[in-house]
């Protein structure tokens, strides 16, 4: 399991993939979005400010913090390369 290192740590919304399913930050960061907080990262916009949370759990130990929507997503980290995902068509 990947660990992400820069939490607590301002960043922004480069892209979202598959209705929201992943989410791409800025970092080149990757992040796959629980099912059922899809619906909330399908409505998020580029640019917004995003900080991630680590929190206590096995599945889905990530929160990302969307304070431009104020909106929450619980998340698992992929990695750090967002080359990795061409494959998943892009739904913006």
């Amino acid at each position: 399991m990947a660990v992400y290192t820069k939490i607590h740590e301002e960043h922004w919304l480069r892209d979202k993939l598959d209705a929201g399913r992943i989410v791409v930050l800025e970092d080149e960061s990757i992040w796959e979005v629980h099912p059922s907080d899809r619906v909330v990262t399908r409505r998020w916009l580029r640019i917004s400010t995003i900080t991630v949370k680590h929190v206590q759990k096995e599945v889905f130990p990530y929160v990302l913090s969307n304070s431009t929507e104020r909106e929450n997503a619980r998340a698992n980290y992929l990695g750090p390369d967002a080359s990795q995902i061409s494959d998943i068509p892009e739904v913006a």
